[in-house]
């Protein structure tokens, strides 16, 4: 007979927060997934959470997360009802349709640009004094600046932007407080509403631009005008959540490697290879969360349906079985395309996970460039276990 769920072993929250990669390592060896003390199951091994990415028995979970904190109307509530990460079957198919073919090739090569461009310009306003915010002053700001020179924020109209967009964010994060879900609340509806604004304009102004080509393709696919907003909400969300903490985890990790962080900045062919290695040991998303439709048994123990089942990336990606010296950072592993874990799989694949890696490698690319003789002055903390993580500040410095 099989086991149950119930044998699986129960760990507290607070003791993954604690040591995150130490309680994964101790429970990986002898069991597929964990119970939490705060409900639901955490998958752990790289086979089965890719395995589960693709296998239709696991699902998206639609509203669960907004109801569980106990929102149920607003703009955040429709951005679970109403986007694509968060739908099933056809519903979802019709929805990514026409972000996806949005995605085309020129456009990514131009993002690339809008990533290059918005690098080099923060590095402008901190290069004399020498020092500057990892976190504050450079993730936490690229991909925004970025993305809304992709959407065709005018310049002006950024630091609102720039905003909105923390503030909407801090929903997404680790434990955020009331007054930071009420402050989430209101930023989402301001820029919902200013996105309809840029949507209303192109629309008496035809432009060749991204937001322009996405429009005509969703009104092909017979979207609303909610959904439209919500999938562009969406792709901001993920744009910037999914790279400002691996961002700094991936400079900080070379910085504390001297040869390696040397190496690509003697050869930028391997900026890929350093951030393919840095999503495998810190990613930015934690994993993500979705619901058992029906039983589900892996290596003898069974999943039954119902669970809200929380596929890890963070342990998937140090899976002894996979990875050797799992927790050793290494740019020169020969199985490094295995870290695109790092943006899902199957049909719930991030549908921009080419902005994503554009944003990480231009962003390291830049700063090695610019700053090859960049150096700690500290170090950086990474939190948050099932969806998005969060990162402390961390100082760097350099001879101006």
């Amino acid at each position: 007979m099989l086991d149950t769920i119930q044998a699986a072993p129960l760990v507290a929250s607070s003791d993954l927060e604690a040591d995150i990669h130490g309680v994964f390592a101790h429970y990986r060896p002898s069991s597929p997934f964990i119970s939490l003390d705060t409900g639901g199951t955490m998958v752990l091994r790289y086979d089965d959470v890719s395995r589960l990415l693709r296998d239709p028995r696991v699902q998206a979970t639609g509203t669960a997360m907004p109801a569980q904190a106990g929102i149920t109307h607003g703009s955040l509530f429709d951005i679970f009802e109403h986007g694509v990460l968060t739908a099933n079957g056809d519903v979802h198919t019709r929805r990514r349709s026409a972000l996806s073919r949005a995605f085309a090739t020129e456009v990514l090569n131009e993002f690339r640009q809008h990533v290059r461009g918005a690098a080099n310009a923060l590095i402008d306003t901190f290069h004399d004094s020498g020092s500057f915010d990892l976190a504050s002053d450079y993730a936490a700001k690229l991909p925004v600046v970025a993305l809304a020179g992709l959407l065709g924020v005018p310049e002006p109209d950024v630091p609102s932007f720039m905003r909105d967009v923390h503030a909407m964010n801090e929903f997404f994060r680790p434990a955020p407080t009331e007054q930071a879900v009420a402050e989430a609340e209101h930023a989402a509806l301001r820029l919902r509403n200013y996105l309809d604004g840029l949507l209303r304009a192109g629309e008496k102004n035809p432009s060749e631009g991204f937001l322009a080509r996405y429009l005509t393709l969703s009104e092909e696919d017979e979207l609303t005008r909610l959904e439209v907003l919500v999938q562009i909400v969406q792709l901001v969300i993920g744009g910037t959540e999914s790279v400002r903490t691996a961002l700094v985890a991936q400079t900080v990790l070379l910085l504390s490697e001297p040869e390696q962080w040397k190496a690509v900045c003697d050869d930028p062919a391997l900026v890929p290879n350093a951030v393919a290695e840095g999503l495998r040991l810190e990613p930015g998303i934690a994993g993500v969360v979705r619901v058992s439709v029906e039983e589900i048994e892996i290596d003898g123990w069974m999943l039954p349906a119902g669970q809200l089942v929380l596929l890890s990336f963070i342990s998937a990606l140090r899976d002894e079985r996979v990875f050797d010296r799992p927790d050793t950072f290494d740019i020169t592993r020969p199985n490094l395309k295995l870290a695109r874990l790092a943006f899902g799989g199957g049909a719930h694949k991030c549908v921009a996970d080419a902005l994503g890696m554009a944003e990480l490698e231009e962003g390291l690319s830049v700063l090695t460039q610019r700053l090859p003789g960049l150096r700690l002055d500290g170090t950086a903390t990474f939190h948050g276990h099932h969806f998005v993580r969060k990162t402390s500040e961390c100082r760097v410095s350099w001879k101006p």
